[in-house]
């Protein structure tokens, strides 16, 4: 199915990022449990890194934790666009017992804590975009509620996440899964640097959906028909880092590169398959 059966509501432009921060990037973790994609949060910690104790089902930690911020990022205007933007956002990490709030993450529930392994289940955002910022014909794409399962693997210092987004409130925005390698560095007490690798797969309706360019849009913009079908859509590299300024004042930056691959990068609507990306930003501990 292409756009053209979908109603559109057209996104403002800004809210691309900051929503799909919420949804789809890795969180800003306390314990320095990076995510996986695709936001351009990956990796950043706030707060020190700890190791975490394992719980048992009647001990989990009551106490109300919760790291505040905003910061300021130069991202595309939608995947393959070779316009940038400034955007401010917000930087959240709420954790009580097993549920948390986290930028990267969505809102959730954590199953599984133990310091080798944690699994769990959250409801994220899959973020459309304005149809002002695609090229001309090309119709807005509407956004969704996901439901997101995800399972996080420590092992010596290596911290490997695996994760699915399928859309639940418009299935018309079909499935993601994510992996990310990723390795913590504390060359100091009070930094994190935090180097990953990554790669997301789509379903066929998830790839029509922000790649595929349907007859009316091809009359409309002229660019060729193009339905592509599911197969890995990018890989990415990020770096990031978070220094503890004080035991409450927190600063992150992130920088990183996600390329498009296969038929999401031979789609007409890609004007720029290698897409840099860039944040800082400043955080609050409770």
């Amino acid at each position: 199915m292409t756009r053209a059966s979908r109603p559109k509501r057209p996104i403002p432009a800004g809210a691309w990022f900051t929503l799909t921060l919420l949804v789809l990037g890795t969180p800003i973790a306390a314990r320095a449990e990076p995510d996986i994609k695709l936001g351009p949060l990956d990796g950043v910690t706030i707060g020190a890194a700890e190791t975490p104790e394992e719980p048992t089902s009647d001990d989990w930690d009551w106490t109300l934790e919760a790291t505040l911020g905003a910061g300021v990022a130069a991202v595309p205007l939608y995947q393959g666009s070779d316009e940038y933007t400034a955007q401010p956002l917000p930087l959240v990490d709420v954790t009580y017992g097993p549920f948390f709030a986290k930028v990267g993450e969505g809102i959730g529930l954590n199953v599984i804590d133990t310091p080798m392994v944690t699994a769990g289940a959250s409801v994220t955002w899959m973020q459309g975009y304005d149809e002002d910022d695609t090229p001309a014909g090309i119709d807005g794409l509407d956004s969704a509620m996901g439901a997101r399962l995800f399972v996080t693997g420590r092992y010596k210092g290596a911290v490997a996440t695996l994760a699915a987004t399928q859309a639940v409130t418009d299935t018309d925005r079909g499935l993601l899964v994510d992996a990310k390698l990723a390795y913590p560095i504390h060359p100091i007490e009070r930094l994190t640097i935090i180097p990953s690798l990554g790669a997301t797969w789509a379903d066929e309706r998830y790839m029509d959906g922000y790649f595929g360019v349907n007859g009316s849009e091809a009359a409309a913009s002229g660019l060729g028909r193009y339905e592509p079908s599911a197969g890995f859509k990018d890989i990415d590299f990020r770096l990031g880092a978070s220094y503890r300024v004080t035991d409450s004042i927190g600063l992150i930056g992130m920088v990183g590169v996600t390329q498009l691959v296969g038929e999401a990068a031979d789609s007409p609507l890609v004007e720029q398959r290698t897409l840099p990306f860039a944040l800082v930003g400043l955080t609050y501990t409770f």
